[in-house]
């Protein structure tokens, strides 16, 4: 793994560990992106709820790095985005999460918006709010443009 991306995913799984302390995960409202600012472009947020069990897992945050991969220009209205996931691969993996209740890693590629292959590798954390169930996930995604 390059030294980029562990530092990357390494940092936000410390800041996770760190905010749940003794607790299987932190709860959603503890997550505070000043404190991971350095990486905060390249996370991710998505909240579970009553509309992601009927269309799916969507997308609340999406930092600007991650727009850049799916094929936004920098500046572009970002709105359009943060809709449903229906990459299968990563809802799998976002099923893993919720399901396990543990951190998975993934890596993989796509075709972007603009037809250019993308290369990446994700971590994937659950969050809680108060009656540890995952209610919300939240991940890192580093990649490369070949």
């Amino acid at each position: 793994m390059p030294f980029e991306e562990l530092r990357y995913h390494g940092r936000l799984r410390q800041y996770w560990d760190d905010l749940r302390g003794k607790n299987p995960f932190p709860h959603e409202n503890q997550v505070n992106p000043d404190e991971i600012e350095d990486i905060w472009s390249s996370c991710f947020l998505i909240s579970i709820d009553d509309v992601t069990r009927r269309i799916g897992y969507r997308y609340s945050y999406m930092g600007q790095d991650l727009l850049e991969a799916y094929g936004s220009d920098p500046g572009q209205d970002s709105t359009s985005h943060l809709v449903s996931c229906t990459d299968a691969r990563m809802v799998q993996k976002f099923d893993e999460v919720v399901k396990s209740k543990m951190p998975v890693t993934d890596e993989a590629e796509f075709v972007n918006s603009k037809n250019l292959n993308i290369r990446y590798r994700t971590c994937i954390l659950p969050l809680d709010t108060a009656n540890g169930e995952v209610t919300h996930l939240l991940g890192c995604m580093r990649w490369k443009m070949y």
